[in-house]
């Protein structure tokens, strides 16, 4: 394998070490999504992988092809959390030792698991650049073999052998919408997809966190962003792309899409609601590219490679919330009552009669109307609009002021 390309030979090659490890992952059909979009979809569920995500692909590759020698010094990587769960779980198989250096803003979920399965686990900076440099220091000081999350042609053509399991279970395809981090996913999916069929489509679906971060990163080299907000498709966050991965797209994906968090997010809640799965932001980023409407009018069925289902559980929360938030469904009523013994308990009864469900209560006497008064912030959860008017409608009818905020 050269050293500055990967063919579709080292993928057929990578595909022979993969097998023997690991099995094919499903793909299915999805009616209800195919419905919403207008076009066939289906799903190839990388996240149904023993750790999680695609990641094992590549990580079997490369520990396959180590020497004797190389396999007892170990190897270290640098990992916002699925590379690192796939290479220590699988180093820990073939008994190689293994040390994961992750940002300190890793999913604790990630890094337990790692630690699980029994990788050295050093926790190392802000950012996945931090983390990197760490692990490339500890890879000199103890002579490891440094295990590159996505820039390696033995990780891409690893990750390439998606592509073959897909043209194995379907062979009439137009399109492939796949999730875009460092690169080394679609790279290996693209190459092997457009040997098979020179005509297929290569969606891929970046976070616009990430790219404004390079861009950032090249206006304003050596300046961290430390108050910035972390992205929720944390496995695609990535700050810089591969020399070789970035070649390897511009050769063959046909078009990138950078989604916000809020697209992302919606991605996430659309799995849960039509696919009952439970898909981390970066295994979503396929799916909300397809929204964007964003593939040729020729293309009628595509696939959705579903890269990964690690999200943390409080971030999936938040996320549902939020979801519910922008359809109309959670609502925030401040009321103005007498502060006095059953004010609450009246309210409360009128909330109930409409149908509605408290899920939060909070007293405010600081800025209340006046005198003898109190404020309370209701958080409701309504079936729509309408119904929140009703509640709102209803309230003042009792003489009882209400207010949406």
């Amino acid at each position: 394998m050269a050293s500055d390309n990967v063919t579709k030979l080292d993928i057929d090659e990578a595909l022979k070490r993969v097998r023997p490890v690991i099995g094919p992952t499903p793909l299915s059909h999805s009616p209800t999504l195919s419905e919403e979009l207008d076009v066939d979809v289906y799903l190839k569920w990388d996240n149904k992988l023993r750790t999680g995500a695609f990641k094992e692909r590549g990580a079997i590759n490369f520990l396959a092809q180590l020497s004797a020698e190389e396999k007892a010094r170990g190897v270290c990587a640098a990992s916002a959390g699925n590379h690192a769960m796939a290479l220590s779980y699988h180093a820990s198989k073939a008994s190689v030792p293994c040390v994961i250096v992750m940002p300190t803003t890793a999913p604790l979920v990630k890094v337990q698991y790692t630690e699980h399965t029994g990788a050295e686990v050093v926790l190392s900076g802000a950012t996945f650049d931090e983390a990197l440099t760490t692990a490339k220091q500890i890879t000199k000081d103890r002579n490891l073999s440094f295990v590159s999350a996505f820039d390696d042609p033995k990780i891409i053509a690893g990750q390439g052998t998606c592509a073959l399991e897909i043209f194995d279970q379907l062979s009439d395809i137009d399109a492939i919408a796949v999730p875009v981090g460092g690169g080394g996913y679609i790279s290996g999916i693209a190459i092997a997809a457009k040997a098979l069929n020179p005509k297929v489509f290569v969606l891929g679906a970046q976070s616009l966190w990430a790219t404004e971060a390079q861009e950032r990163r090249l206006l304003q080299p050596g300046v961290h962003q430390r108050l910035r907000a972390p992205s929720i498709a944390d496995g695609i966050a990535v700050k810089k792309r591969g020399e070789l991965t970035s070649k390897l797209m511009s050769q063959h994906v046909d078009k990138f899409i950078q989604l916000s968090e809020q697209e992302l997010a919606h991605g996430v809640i659309q799995f849960l609601e039509y696919e009952k799965a439970l898909v981390e932001g970066a295994g979503a980023a396929g799916l909300a590219a397809l929204y964007r409407r964003p593939l040729p009018k020729h293309c009628k069925r595509v696939v959705v490679v579903v890269s990964g289902g690690n999200i943390d559980i409080n971030v999936l929360s938040r996320l549902i919330q939020g979801d519910m938030a922008a359809r109309g469904r959670l609502v925030r009523l401040l009321v103005s009552v007498s502060d006095r013994p059953g004010s609450l308990y009246t309210v409360t009864g009128i909330i109930a009669q409409c149908g509605a469900n408290v899920l939060e209560v909070h007293h405010d006497r600081s800025f209340s109307q006046g005198p003898g008064m109190v404020g309370i912030m209701f958080l409701i959860e309504v079936r729509d609009s309408a119904h929140k008017e009703s509640i709102v409608s209803t309230l003042k009818s009792e003489g009882v002021p209400a207010y949406e905020f």
